[in-house]
């Protein structure tokens, strides 16, 4: 996985992000991925619903770009 400026401790352990309290805020079928937010610090993340962690952290606005219909969730 490369190096991932995580927002806290919280989202930075990764059973947290995979089993733990993280908001699913969108997914997009054509980049095989989902958003999700961490609901200690907010951030944004790009992850894969499956398979190998290929977590990614986003802006805002990178968010609702690559995320369209999460339009108003971020």
């Amino acid at each position: 996985m490369p190096d991932v400026d995580f927002g806290c401790d919280y989202c930075a352990d990764d059973q947290n992000r995979w089993y733990g309290d993280v908001t699913q805020i969108g997914a997009s079928d054509d980049r095989n991925g989902i958003l999700i937010r961490c609901p200690r610090c907010g951030a944004l993340y790009e992850n894969t619903p499956d398979g190998e962690d290929m977590t990614r952290r986003l802006t805002a606005s990178e968010a609702t770009e690559l995320f369209p219909g999460a339009r108003g969730q971020v």
